[in-house]
């Protein structure tokens, strides 16, 4: 999808690690051509010299139109962004509007629903809020809620282990999009959807790859035998 683009790119969410193709980036951090230089990727691709007229800091959830006209850009970008934003749907929306195509790029479901990916403790990546799956043209933003560490939630990595990338990645390519957010109204309808989702992974086997999230101490291995002891594992 991105090979051989020559089109206009917008990278939103970019400012920290860049798309080294895009030709305009949109970020709350302010300006920094060290540091887009030294995190642009793929690693592989040429230098480049970042222009600042090319660079718009604006908050991406403060729900105000982005300074770009409607399909101004031939492509729009956004990877490992909208799952960290308080509120993704405005920026979804304003995505959708001025690009004429949209690549988005999220952690999958799956993978926000497994322990050990991160920390052995906890599901996924902690600080994200927001588990994002693509539907047709839906992209649905589903809330990580506490009720995701309960037993029968989560699938639990092994040591050493991480998952595959196909598994780890949702993407979600296309000319228009509709982000929603999906709602619970109750702890047991929560805790109900979360089982529901994971179950069908339970038997899947070759999920798991070597890599993850490092040695096991001693005390992290007490930690792990006294939950499965207590049925939480």
């Amino acid at each position: 999808m991105l090979r051989g683009h020559t089109g206009s790119i917008l990278d939103v969410g970019g400012g920290v690690a860049p798309y080294c193709g895009a030709s305009h980036i949109l970020d709350r951090l302010p300006f920094s051509r060290e540091r887009l230089a030294a995190n642009a990727w793929p690693d592989a691709a040429p230098a480049r010299e970042w222009d600042p007229a090319a660079y718009t800091e604006l908050d991406l959830c403060a729900g105000e139109s982005w300074p770009f006209d409607t399909n101004q850009f031939d492509l729009g970008l956004s990877s490992h962004c909208l799952e960290d934003l308080r509120d993704p749907l405005p920026a979804a929306k304003e995505l959708a509007r001025v690009c004429r195509s949209i690549l988005i790029i999220c952690p999958s479901r799956l993978l926000e629903q497994t322990r050990g990916i991160e920390h052995p403790r906890f599901c996924g990546f902690p600080h994200h809020p927001w588990m994002v799956t693509a539907e047709g043209e839906r992209l649905v933003f589903r809330r990580k809620t506490p009720i995701l560490e309960l037993a029968g939630a989560h699938l639990t990595c092994p040591f050493g282990h991480t998952l595959r990338v196909n598994d780890g990645s949702m993407y979600f390519y296309g000319e228009r999009v509709r982000p929603e957010e999906q709602v619970f109204w109750s702890p047991a309808e929560d805790h109900r959807d979360y089982c529901k989702f994971i179950k069908p992974f339970r038997k899947r086997s070759g999920l798991f790859a070597p890599g993850g999230c490092g040695r096991v101490s001693t005390r992290l291995l007490i930690w792990r035998l006294r939950q499965r002891w207590l049925g939480v594992l």
